[in-house]
């Protein structure tokens, strides 16, 4: 008789995010923040996540940028569509920045900062990927 064996596989969350509260669409954050952050976001293709027991998905749509030179991929991505939140600990926070790449982990205060000083944003913060419910979203 074979023996079973069971695969555990851990993912690896080692990237940066921060919650952007802000009352104008997508496209004008990523505006401010390609002047802010010195990126050039472009519209990417939408993040489609399935619920558990349904058939269709709910798509978020995503920013994002790649810096060859420092081989860090930046996302901007909704967290609220169709009533159905991407993270839904923080209800509070309309945009997701997710930072993945070579950028040192001491820079995410320089980071912050320079969200917080996009005018129309009304707030900003850092989201511990590791204590949220939904991180396996964030696998890309």
């Amino acid at each position: 008789m074979a023996s079973k064996k069971k695969l555990l596989i851990q993912n690896d969350y080692d990237f940066l995010l921060f919650g952007i509260s802000c009352g104008e669409k997508l496209y004008r954050l990523c505006w401010a923040l390609n002047n802010q952050l010195n990126v050039s976001f472009s519209k990417g293709k939408d993040m489609e996540i399935a619920e558990k027991n349904q058939e269709v998905q709910t798509k978020f749509p995503v920013f994002s940028f790649r810096d060859e030179e420092t081989l860090t991929d930046y996302k901007v991505i909704l967290n609220k569509t169709e009533n159905k939140f991407l993270v839904p600990e923080y209800k509070q926070a309309d945009y997701l920045l997710m930072i993945q790449g070579g950028i040192p982990y001491s820079e995410r205060s320089s980071i912050l900062k320079k969200i917080k000083e996009v005018a129309f944003v009304q707030t900003s913060f850092e989201i511990d990927p590791r204590k949220i419910k939904s991180k396996e979203s964030f696998i890309f």
